[in-house]
Order: structure tokens, then sequence, then C-alpha cells
């Protein structure tokens, strides 16, 4: 059995990983899951949230996933998804100003604004602000 999985994340736009790591952590509409090589075999909804994805030497490189599929075989984990960053390239600021525009379109809900849409818009900054938080985790033994 491969002591690592293949990560591979593709959206409409691009390819923006494809190599191998030791552990994936991903989360689905039902909470996080955790995929490791030899892995059960599936096929899941993903939510809004973070992607983790764990290399050799104990380095985490988090990503913001905005829903998609994950398909996860026992050796390689592929998520589909119209929208993702790595952490580095999500603008923690408009990120921050997308959430005060989308509270404050919720606030104003009684006055036709598209609630589901708002609420859509207010996910996405929460998760990006949380994914754009996350340390970069690198190997402690060098």
């Amino acid at each position: 059995m491969s002591k690592t999985v293949r990560l591979k994340v593709i959206t409409p736009s691009k390819r923006l990983f494809d190599e191998d790591v030791d552990m994936v952590v991903v989360r689905g509409t039902e909470g996080d899951m955790g995929v490791l090589p030899g892995c059960e075999n599936r096929v899941a909804a993903l939510g809004y949230g973070a992607l983790r994805a764990f290399g050799g030497g104990g380095e985490m490189k988090p990503m913001a996933v905005l829903g998609g599929f994950v398909e996860i075989l026992s050796d390689t984990v592929t998520v589909l998804s119209d929208a993702a960053e790595w952490a580095d390239e999500i603008d923690a600021s408009r990120a921050e100003a997308a959430k005060l525009r989308a509270e404050r379109r919720l606030q104003k809900a009684e006055d036709g604004v598209d609630i589901q849409r708002a609420e859509l818009a207010l996910r996405r900054a929460l998760v990006r602000i949380e994914v754009s938080s996350y340390p970069l985790i690198k190997d402690r033994r060098s």
C-alpha cells in the first residue's frame, strides 16, 4: 500500500494542484473528512470550507474550496470545484470588506435584497477569512 495519496484540485479555469500528499482534510456537506492512503472509496458533495493538504515532513497547505465534489479512491483524491484559492492568494482585507457588504445586505433584507445571494456571499467571505488566517505549517525538523 502506498504511503501517500495523489491530490488533484481542479476548477473550470485551471488545475490548482496535482501532487502526492500524506493526508487531505476536506469539508464535505456533512462535515470535515480526513483522507489517508488506502481510504475507502466514495464520492461526496463539498461544502464551503477549508481543504488542508499535509505533505511530507509535516507541511500543511490550506486552500479555500467553495463547493463542488470530491472523489476519493484508495490512492487518489480528486476535488472538482467552481472556485478554489490557496490561502496565500486570498486578500484578507478584500474578504473582510465582502463580509461587511453581505452583512449590510442581509440587514436590509426586507427592502427586497436577494437574501440567498447575500447569504452565499457571506459564506464565501467567511471561508476566505478563515483560510487566510491559517498558518503555513512547515517541517519543524529542518
